[in-house]
């Protein structure tokens, strides 16, 4: 079915009440995130290449720390844990971390992996080039246990858990096996932003929010109709043994597939679309918030797929505040 209910206002903020007084732990990859604006005027007379003249840098959190941005602009509680090099990003990486409120206790320091960083130059409201440092192998057998531990402190103390995976070595079938259980037995949510490479580390998850490139990637089907798209779900949903999949489908909306049978495809509601980059992460963050204070996931989907189109009409990794999904809804 097709589901574009809006929230009554009185019944919005009730919720977003109940969604700030929880505490979230997102576990998963940290990344800097550089954004040089500029413009463009000119060719390089050396190659064929735009010539872009900087007037601003911004620097914001990436990755799993832009879960952790989204969920303390509304109010919550979110405790990130991760790994950061021993360098100047990392430094700064804390620092932004503490001014948008989340703790940085789970952060785990390897001296012989550099802090990921990715750095996009954007003119015209365009990304013209996308440059990364960043380190994907396995992390060594110390570290690791190191963060599994201090995964398992943080879901300890939890209402709810969002696995942030952006495929830099950091979530492991044992890491998120280890975690799905302990969700289990606390009895609270568990949601999980895939990468492909690691599909089958996902088994037990409460709910995927994978978008359509990942879907069919996951899934080996098409994603391009609705009807597309619940196949590819429903398919993903038994292969993980999860209890629902929320496939994010930019211009097309969502769908949302849960194992009661029941399959919703949500419209989207973005105006002006302007930078998609971190969109899945304002997903997930609304999705879990939401669930974790009693909506129902449909309801949850709802919400977050409001909160998305938000954020794709604001510059870099941006966040929704409640005044802004009060108006929206």
């Amino acid at each position: 079915m097709t589901f574009n209910r809006h929230f009554s206002e009185d019944a919005l903020k009730a919720l977003l009440g109940k969604m700030a007084q929880k505490r979230i732990a997102v576990i998963g990859d940290l990344i800097l995130d550089k954004f040089l604006y500029g413009s463009v005027s000119r060719i390089s007379p050396e190659a064929p290449v735009p010539v872009v003249d900087l007037r601003e840098e911004r620097h914001l959190l990436g990755g799993a720390a832009n879960v952790v941005r989204n969920i303390a602009s509304l109010g919550a509680a979110p405790e990130l844990v991760g790994v950061a090099g021993d360098d100047a990003e990392a430094v700064e990486f804390l620092a932004l971390l503490e001014k948008a409120g989340g703790r940085g206790k789970g952060i785990v320091t390897d001296p012989g992996r550099p802090t990921a960083v990715k750095t996009r130059i954007i003119a015209q409201h365009q990304q013209v080039v996308r440059f990364d440092r960043e380190e994907k192998s396995p992390l060594p057998l110390e570290i690791a246990l190191k963060v599994k531990e201090r995964a398992l402190d943080a879901v300890g103390r939890a209402d709810a858990v969002v696995i942030s995976d952006y495929g830099k070595g950091i979530i492991t079938r044992e890491l998120f096996s280890a975690v799905a259980e302990l969700a289990k037995e606390r009895g609270i949510p568990l949601s999980v932003d895939p990468k492909p490479p690691n599909t089958n580390c996902y088994r037990g998850a409460g709910v995927l929010t994978p978008n359509a490139k990942e879907t069919e990637e996951m899934s080996g089907l098409p994603v391009g109709t609705d009807e597309e798209a619940e196949v590819a779900g429903k398919k993903l949903m038994e292969m993980l043994a999860a209890g629902a999949m929320l496939v994010t489908r930019g211009e097309r909306g969502m769908t949302l597939v849960r194992r009661d049978g029941i399959t919703t495809h949500i419209p989207t509601q973005a105006k002006d679309v302007y930078d998609v980059t971190g969109a899945g992460d304002t997903a997930i963050s609304i999705l879990t918030l939401a669930w974790a204070a009693g909506a129902d996931l449909t309801e949850a989907a709802l919400l977050a797929n409001i909160a998305s189109g938000i954020v794709v009409g604001k510059l870099g990794t941006a966040v929704v505040s409640p005044a802004e999904l009060i108006e929206g809804a």
